[in-house]
């Protein structure tokens, strides 16, 4: 485990209550908080958590990493929140496109103003808010709870921490939060890639696509007509600049989830076929499935879920980010209010 401690900025108002040195080993650091996963919910949670001088501990294997997607937010949801300096390319607009111009269904322009979440700035600024924390490149494999003493999270390293309250931020996974009903989502799947277009790309720099729905790219290709039937996709599309553009491919909800690689095959066809774009450099890729859905946790339980782990995700869009923002100073003023 590589533990990373995160300096404080001033004392924090309440004392780090460590656990005296033991002659058996087994004694463990406790915190008031444990937060297990580093995603946008995680630290978010564990920011607001310290800004009320509660300590903390951070624990994901990834730590130091990117976060691997790209998100997009509805300025209108972020900037309220103060995190519009963490967004680093806005549209004026957003386009929804069903049918070419003139078919049955009628297209639509939102205007809205719409970004993409610069993902290192975010992940630098929720970090730089958790000063004072204790922060741990390890991943929790167990959380056992007690009646009468704090709860115990087993690293994989076989080290141990205790935390009064512990934070399931892991994800899809649900492995330490209980919940009464099976867990069957759909899911929302992607292939993404950000390219560089020799010679510029078709797009207008201040309209973001949000769907793009049109078949015609797949000609007279059965296989895939066939494929889009069982499950339809849309193009989302982000022009960055003149050269550089992130597409992707997207199935909204499917069960049991699509495969993304037939979503690689339709994205580069539409590329091509609909867009007019044959040469480029791929400079970034990601595949994404992401559960859409399910029951909340069961409620009381020790283990607070937060994020993905507790049915975060919006059921028709996928989104979560501006909500997991959102939420994050309500969750730890919760927590303060009962030491």
């Amino acid at each position: 485990t590589r533990t990373i401690h995160v300096p404080a900025a001033a004392p924090p108002r309440r004392v780090v209550r460590a656990a005296a040195a033991a002659t058996d080993g087994n004694a463990a650091q406790q915190y008031d908080v444990v937060v297990l996963g580093a995603g946008p919910s995680g630290l978010a949670t564990a920011a607001e958590c310290r800004k009320r001088g509660l300590s903390v501990c951070v624990a994901d294997p990834t730590l130091q990493k990117t976060w691997p997607n790209n998100y997009g937010v509805w300025i209108d949801e972020v900037a309220p929140l103060g995190y519009d300096d963490c967004v680093d390319v806005v549209w004026k607009q957003s386009k929804v496109i069903f049918e070419d111009v003139g078919g049955d269904l009628p297209n639509c322009t939102l205007n809205r103003p719409y970004g993409r979440v610069d993902r290192k700035a975010l992940k630098k600024r929720l970090l730089d808010e958790c000063r004072g924390a204790t922060l741990l490149e390890a991943r929790a494999t167990a959380v056992d709870h007690a009646d009468d003493a704090a709860s115990r999270v087993t690293l994989d390293d076989g080290s141990e921490i205790e935390g009064l309250v512990v934070v399931d931020a892991t994800g899809f996974r649900r492995r330490f939060v209980e919940h009464d009903a099976a867990f069957d989502p759909g899911f929302q799947v992607t292939y993404g890639a950000l390219l560089r277009v020799p010679g510029g790309h078709p797009f207008a720099l201040d309209e973001l696509v949000l769907m793009d729905y049109r078949d015609g790219y797949i000609g007279d290709d059965a296989a895939m007509r066939a494929a889009n039937e069982r499950f339809p996709t849309f193009m989302y599309v982000m022009p960055i600049s003149e050269d550089e553009i992130f597409f992707e491919e997207t199935v909204l909800v499917s069960r049991p989830g699509g495969d993304s690689r037939d979503l690689e095959a339709r994205l580069k066809k539409r590329l091509r076929e609909s867009y007019g774009i044959e040469s480029f450099e791929v400079l970034e890729s990601e595949r994404a499935a992401i559960p859409m859905g399910g029951m909340d946790p069961v409620i009381p339980q020790r283990t607070v879920g937060c994020g993905s782990t507790a049915s975060c995700v919006h059921p028709a869009s996928g989104y979560m980010v501006a909500r997991a923002l959102e939420v994050a100073p309500r969750v730890a003023a919760a927590l303060a209010a009962h030491p």
